[in-house]
């Protein structure tokens, strides 16, 4: 429920913010064409593991750039809202883009808008949302409808009648994301199709429900939305977004950056590990029992004994791993060695707010997924400035590589 001093948007202050106009900046430029070479290398990457084919119809290859980008879970995420745009944004996007009828150039203005459509839908949810709903999905719906109604140039009547239609498809429950099993690329596919076709039904003007927040069956009745400061520039919401780097889920990444630090370390020397994981972390990440990508224990143990947190192939170590959970405000890994201790701290907190990319670690994760790395980030590069040629080299290594 809502407390007594918060109240719902009305559906005219959220189609007004999210229709927001913007400036894009060289910064913008820059983080664009990172955000975007990093989806590209999961889809090519990906795309061995989908057993349908990229073909013709837009819609289809919305679904198989969805499934292909979020196969290795590595896709990027915003660790305020716990969301993962990108593999819906630009998976709704893509097909699109390869339409003769579209305009290229559209493409950057497109993402940033689908990136702040997104982050503002997440922004408006109450803080309990997450518990029933995958909040990617319901606010992804959002996002790929305002990448695409952009990149088709509606007019911003018909951009707010997407946004009618994507609040009458909001979906996507809780049960994905808490299964830990890959069933997220579900509600990613869902959020990214489910968006399009709401672009596609208000570019054909067909009757849209009548409230987005506001009214019967309305996000706020559905879901407790409530009121936030209108964002005024949806260019940064590209910059709140983290890439992630290691093979292990996102939630890991924080112990193993600070663990890389003190690499190389003697597997022998080590004595014991002791982990004391707050919520969510303890639950999400505390146990072996939903296998190593799971399994922070495991991740550091697989790091000391490969000597790098990019290889996840299993190698035990043969010590005590002791995970309690804590109430502190943060986690915290202890690792025992024969003559010394490393201890540090960690948690999701740390990663919120601006996360500038790293760059020596983006490009070993890029030649890792995908060994022409340099040529797709050129060919990403050239997409994001317009290039109508280097759409047309992208479709070609989408059909033939893998």
């Amino acid at each position: 429920m809502m407390d007594n001093t918060s109240r719902s948007w009305s559906d005219k202050e959220l189609i007004g913010a999210a229709l927001h106009n913007f400036e894009i900046t060289s910064a913008d430029r820059e983080r664009a064409c990172l955000l975007f070479s990093d989806y590209l290398h999961l889809v090519l990457s990906g795309k061995k593991e989908v057993a349908s084919k990229f073909g013709d119809d837009p819609l289809s290859n919305i679904g198989y750039f969805a499934k292909a980008s979020s196969v290795s879970d590595l896709d990027d995420v915003n660790w305020k809202q716990l969301t993962h745009p990108g593999s819906i944004i630009f998976s709704s996007l893509l097909p699109f883009l390869f339409s003769k009828e579209v305009n290229s150039k559209n493409f950057l203005r497109a993402l940033i808008a689908g990136y702040h459509g997104s982050n503002l839908l997440a922004q408006t949810l109450q803080p309990t949302h997450s518990r029933n709903w995958h909040a990617s999905a319901t606010s992804g719906i959002f996002g790929a409808a305002l990448a695409t109604a952009n990149l088709l140039e509606l007019s911003d009547e018909k951009k707010a009648q997407a946004l009618h239609f994507a609040s009458a498809s909001v979906g996507g429950g809780a049960n994905a994301p808490r299964s830990q099993n890959g069933a997220t690329r579900f509600t990613r596919i869902h959020a990214a199709l489910m968006g399009s076709i709401s672009t596609l039904e208000a570019a054909e003007s067909s009757p849209a429900p009548l409230y987005i927040v506001d009214g019967p069956g309305g996000l706020s009745e559905r879901f407790g939305v409530v009121e936030h400061l209108p964002a005024t520039k949806p260019n940064d919401a590209l910059h709140q977004i983290s890439i992630r780097y290691f093979p292990y889920s996102g939630f890991s990444h924080n112990a193993l950056e600070k663990l890389e630090k003190y690499l190389p370390l003697d597997p022998s020397s080590v004595k014991s590990i002791e982990l004391k994981l707050n919520e969510p972390l303890f639950t999400l990440i505390g146990s072996s029992k939903k296998g190593p990508w799971w399994d922070l224990g495991l991740a550091i143990s697989n790091t000391i004994v490969n000597g790098d947190p990019f290889d996840s192939k299993t190698a035990s170590l043969n010590v005590d791993i002791k995970i309690e959970k804590s109430e502190e405000a943060t986690s915290s890994a202890r690792i025992k060695l024969a003559s010394s201790e490393i201890a540090f701290d960690f948690g999701i907190q740390d990663r919120i707010g601006i996360d500038p990319i790293d760059i020596p670690r983006i490009h070993r994760k890029w030649f890792t997924l995908y060994r022409d790395s340099a040529e797709l980030t050129e060919i990403a590069s050239q997409i994001v400035d317009g290039s109508g040629s280097a759409i047309a080299q992208l479709k070609k290594l989408i059909l033939v590589s893998g």
